[in-house]
Formats: structure tokens, sequence, C-alpha cells
């Protein structure tokens, strides 16, 4: 029998590994990944339109934050030390840039209890209490005090049931009228009516309408034709003239 030469055999010869025919293609492992996979799992998502929104919100809120702290900042305050929000520190600066006030009690207003203010004051309505005022204080013909009265100088168009005491100056229209004491350090001017003793180290001068009933005390007195004084009047010395004499 022929032997057949075209034959396959089971165990074929390995190529040689420098054939030039043939080239070789590594795969890559399964759980492996590419730098453009893992920069494209690195990249977080877009926000959404709802984020867009309270961004593009919480910036425009910072800008004006920062106009308004720009305007209204005091020199040298540090806003950041002070530990409060935004809307507080610029609360607290503009109060201290705030000009003086003036108080102003309105006609049908009544107030039961002390009062106590550091700036002028006007009253035009009612005061069941004392006031003191560190100012200037206008009490209308409208206005009622039923209490006692401090102050850097009066002017009373009203009524006042109680002492007045002024800094400096006091002055009583003739609509007005005082059931108590009155005092003043520099002078006092009367065209109303007063029911107590009136003292003051300056001059005390009694308008034609000035009605007082009681004793007063003054360096100075001028009476006008028609006032009326019940009362003893004893003048001493101004405080200068006193104390050139006691040196």
């Amino acid at each position: 029998m022929s032997k057949d030469t075209n034959k396959t055999p089971d165990n074929p010869a390995p190529a040689a590994e420098d054939a030039p025919s043939r080239s070789t293609v590594t795969a890559a492992p399964p759980n492996s990944t590419s730098p453009q996979s893992a920069a494209a799992k690195e990249t977080p998502p877009q926000p959404g339109w709802w984020q867009r929104l309270n961004d593009w919100f919480n910036a425009l809120l910072e800008e004006r934050r920062g106009a308004a702290r720009a305007d209204g900042a005091l020199p040298g305050f540090d806003a950041s030390a002070s530990g409060l929000p935004d809307d507080r520190q610029l609360a607290i600066q503009r109060p201290r840039n705030a000009k003086h006030v003036r108080l102003v009690i309105p006609v049908d207003v009544t107030i039961a209890g002390h009062l106590m203010g550091s700036s002028d004051t006007e009253v035009a309505g009612h005061i069941d209490g004392n006031l003191a005022v560190e100012g200037r204080l206008y009490l209308s013909n409208s206005g009622r005090i039923a209490g006692d009265v401090r102050a850097t100088a009066c002017r009373i168009a009203g009524q006042v049931e109680g002492q007045v005491e002024c800094t400096e100056e006091l002055d009583l229209e003739a609509s007005g009228s005082l059931h108590a004491d009155v005092r003043a350090g520099k002078r006092i001017n009367l065209a109303g009516k007063v029911y107590g003793n009136v003292s003051t180290t300056g001059r005390l001068y009694l308008a034609a309408t000035a009605v007082v009933e009681g004793d007063v005390h003054a360096s100075a007195l001028m009476m006008d034709d028609g006032a009326i004084l019940n009362g003893v009047c004893r003048m001493h010395p101004a405080a200068a003239d006193r104390s050139e004499n006691e040196l």
C-alpha cells in the first residue's frame, strides 16, 4: 500500500516567531480601564437648571451685599471678626452713622410710665409719669405731663403737674401752666401760670400775662406791667459775683 504524502500531521510544528506575515494582538484584561474611560468616570455630572438658578441667585446676593458694605462700612470696622451675618453687621453699622434724631409723641398718644431719652423731644400727647431728656424739650399746647420733668432746656406751652428742672433755660408760653416748683440754671422766661416756687441762678423775666403763685429766687428780676407775683421775692448775686466776693 502506498503512503498518502498529502495528509496533514496531527501535531503540526509551531511557526517561527520571526515570521513577517503574522502580527500579534494583545487583548486588554476585562477589568482594566483605559485613560479615556477613567477621565470620563472622574468628571462630575453637570448641574441641573435648578442648581444653576440657585448659584446665580447666591452670586447676585453676595454682589449686592458687597456693594452695601462698601457704602455704609465704618473705617477700621472688621466685619468678619464680629461673627455676625452680613445683614446684622449692616444693622449695627447704620445706627452708628445715623444723624441725631428727634423723639416726637403725637397728639393722640398716651404713655403710662416713666420716659427717658437722649435726644430732643417734642410732646403733643400725654405722659403719665416722669420725663427725663438729655436734650431740649418742647411741650405743645395739647401736651400734658403728670410727673416730674428734667431736661437741658424746656419750652412749655402745655401743662405740667410736677416739678420742672432745666440745666440751662426755661421758657413758659402764655398757654402753658406749671403746677409745682420750677428751677433753671441760666434763665427763666414766664408768660404763663406757675403754681409753685421759681428759682434760677440767672435772670427771671415775667411777661405781662405771667402769673406766679409762689416765692421767686433769682439774681435779676424783670417784670412787665400786668404781671402778677403773689409770693416772696429773694434776690441773690449771680454765680460770678459770688465767686468774686469770696475772693
